[in-house]
């Protein structure tokens, strides 16, 4: 029979145990993009960045940024088919969460609708450059945007039905929105010009304070 006394002797033959820290959380790096085609270039060379330490093979490093470039391009024109962006609007989030055995590409853009491919891209590949290399291609939905999702397996890497679950989860722990970094949450901040006050949303999280 357990006495009440057990469970702490069996923590103290173990006095590391309570000071060990959780293991640490994956989470993506983001970055807000305008509709611009400089956003895709910008993407690109944010996604090579991220994934540098991990991907080091450049031929797969290569492959990952043409799917970057698709994905991004589907979203600038979504997010063109819902309204008209001036220059300065971030209206788009870009996401690289990367390891050893995989890469996960997050495309966020506002038009909640179901996703419709490039019906007609100018080099003839469209979405079949992205359902080339990645092993899972989703999508995640929310009542004011969607996110296009791409899972890119290592060179030689089987993922396992655990890591597909986890990582296609609609609502696994990369989809849970944490505080802004930018702007702590907050939105934005406020501004001054020539003596008037005002309100300046923040360029990362486009207002939201939320990633």
């Amino acid at each position: 029979m357990m006495t009440l006394n057990e469970p702490r002797l069996a923590a103290a033959a173990d006095p590391l145990a309570a000071v060990m820290p959780a293991p640490a959380i994956l989470r993506p790096s983001w970055i807000a993009l305008s509709v611009s085609r400089a956003s895709v270039a910008k993407a690109r060379r944010f996604a090579a960045d991220v994934i540098a330490e991990h991907v080091t093979g450049p031929g797969h490093a290569d492959d990952i940024v043409l799917v970057v470039s698709e994905l991004v391009t589907n979203a600038r024109r979504a997010a063109t088919e819902v309204q008209r962006w001036e220059a300065r609007d971030l209206p788009l989030r870009f996401g690289v969460l990367a390891t050893d055995r995989y890469v996960h590409l997050y495309v966020t853009d506002p038009d909640p609708r179901p996703f419709q491919p490039n019906p007609a891209p100018a080099n003839g590949w469209g979405l079949g450059i992205v359902d080339t290399y990645a092993t899972a291609r989703w999508v995640s939905y929310t009542e004011v945007d969607k996110t296009v999702h791409a899972l890119i397996a290592a060179p030689g890497v089987t993922l396992t039905a655990a890591e597909l679950k986890e990582e296609t989860a609609i609502m696994g722990k990369h989809n849970e929105q944490v505080d802004c970094s930018a702007c702590n949450g907050k939105g934005g901040s406020w501004k001054s010009n020539d003596g008037d006050r005002f309100w300046a949303p923040c360029a990362l999280c486009n207002g939201k304070g939320k990633q």
